[in-house]
């Protein structure tokens, strides 16, 4: 089934891409409460609140909190998807 898609995955925007050598993550023992109360909404089975926005100011963690909670849902076998926006455009890998 997965063959199907293979042919529409864009390389580079996945969160263990190697294009993202330099991902940004979120430094051990910071951000705890954040990434604790994503954790529990990816664990909760409440349906009403299927998707989660994060959002902040240009500089604020948003990708490493991202990066951080893909790589903690993907240990957990828990990571459905994900796309990253690579610093170069996708045109320019």
């Amino acid at each position: 089934a997965f063959e199907c898609l293979q042919k529409e995955i864009i390389i580079g925007a996945s969160y263990d891409a190697g294009e993202c050598h330099d991902a940004p993550k979120c430094h051990p023992e910071t951000r705890k409460v954040v990434l604790l109360n994503i954790m529990s909404w990816v664990n909760s089975d409440n349906e009403a609140t299927r998707v989660m926005w994060l959002y902040g100011p240009a500089g604020a963690g948003k990708s490493a909190i991202a990066q951080t909670t893909a790589e903690e849902c993907h240990n957990e076998e828990k990571l459905a998807a994900s796309f990253f926006f690579p610093t170069l455009g996708l045109g320019e890998m």
